[in-house]
């Protein structure tokens, strides 16, 4: 927790009412607890709770948003009484609590003030990968993305002392701290003779100079549930039939209402009533694949006839059409055939036609600028003016 007196105008890059603050006024960073509510941030600030009970649905819902570890801001008067209060809620959007003229409080969610700079990184490991970033750049977030970029590429623990590091990044800045995600459009980790690209490409995914990436995902579990009442078979004793049947699908037995998510990304191509499925939603998924999901209780309307991404919400775990219980009936098929939707199905991201052509354009010319600084000494990867407020 850091106190800072005002000596002179302070800058917070809100609205005017919390543009300038002078002298005997005390900003005070803070970090959210988890757990913690704004209801009872208020309550605990004696901040009028009214602010709380006038948000809206939607304003409501975001507030709750909030996550732990959160760093926030709080301006307190000379006899500490609060002024203004900024939350972030997410990178774009905050909170701003402010006091004023009259006395009363208002509530207004914003959208938050940062500045952006493009900047360049060059530096030479000296000694761990994270600590000389942030030594040379002051950039803790900066360290935590390019981690990100290459942890499945690079072991960091087995770079070496003079191994380089390259990143062409835009930094965000607010209230004189770096702030968010900070965009790297390109990096490079050189070690020994191996040397790692990484461009980021329109679809906001990272690939290598030759549009390849080692993302993969697989299809996610779509509901909770308490247990697997049935399995993927082709030969079952249908206990309302009282046949045998193949099982095209696992059942996940659950309570109804419980919610239902796309299990990957796709498109969704039917929604309705469909036979003994009752209530039923198919998605259609790259590669031939497509996943069922039968007995729904009722759907979202939303994404009806919508591209969906993995873990949209879809609908709703219920007990419609022929059904002994509640559960999801979840099937998958490859080319209209049915597969079992246990096995481990893995995607991996790739670039076709025009995005691969337009990508590896952009790679031409990045990977020349990034070229020309590995062939040189490394620098120090602080500009002269390094972006703070």
């Amino acid at each position: 927790m850091k106190l800072f007196k005002f000596a002179l105008i302070y800058i917070f890059l809100v609205k005017s009412v919390f543009a300038y603050e002078l002298y005997n006024n005390i900003i005070e960073d803070k970090v959210w607890k988890r757990g913690e509510t704004l209801l009872g941030f208020m309550e605990e600030n004696n901040l009028p709770l009214s602010l709380y009970y006038d948000l809206d649905d939607d304003e409501e819902k975001l507030s709750s948003d909030i996550r732990g570890n959160t760093l926030y801001q709080m301006l307190f008067d000379d006899k500490g009484g609060v002024k203004q209060v900024l939350i972030p809620l997410n990178e774009e959007l905050q909170i701003h609590i402010y006091k004023e003229e009259d006395g009363k409080y208002t509530l207004d969610i914003e959208p938050i003030r940062y500045r952006t700079k493009d900047v360049v990184l060059d530096i030479s490991i000296e000694s761990i990968f994270s600590k000389d970033i942030v030594k040379k750049s002051g950039n803790f977030p900066l360290a935590v993305a390019l981690e990100q970029i290459f942890k499945k590429e690079v072991k960091f623990n087995r770079l070496k002392k003079g191994d380089r590091v390259v990143a062409f990044y835009t930094q965000k800045v607010r209230l004189g701290k770096f702030y968010g995600t900070q965009k790297v459009d390109c990096a490079a980790i050189k070690t020994g003779k191996k040397s790692f690209y990484r461009f980021l490409a329109q679809d906001g995914n990272y690939y290598d100079e030759n549009a390849k990436t080692s993302n993969r995902t697989s299809f996610m579990v779509p509901c909770k549930y308490r247990r697997i009442s049935s399995k993927f078979t082709l030969k079952r004793w249908h206990p309302v039939l009282r046949k045998f049947r193949a099982h095209h699908g696992i059942d996940y037995a659950g309570a109804v209402g419980t919610p239902v998510y796309a299990a990957y990304d796709g498109k969704v191509i039917f929604m309705g009533r469909k036979g003994g499925y009752g209530n039923t939603v198919i998605i259609k998924h790259p590669g031939g694949y497509k996943t069922l999901y039968a007995h729904l209780s009722r759907f979202n309307n939303s994404v009806r006839s919508k591209k969906v991404k993995k873990g949209k919400l879809i609908g709703y775990l219920g007990n419609s059409g022929m059904s002994t219980g509640p559960h999801l009936h979840f099937g998958l098929s490859l080319n209209n055939r049915w597969i079992n939707p246990a096995r481990k199905i893995v995607f991996t991201q790739k670039l076709k036609g025009e995005k691969r052509k337009t990508f590896l354009k952009h790679v031409k010319l990045c990977k020349a600028k990034i070229d020309k600084l590995l062939q040189t000494e490394g620098q120090d990867g602080k500009d002269d003016d390094d972006g703070r407020l």
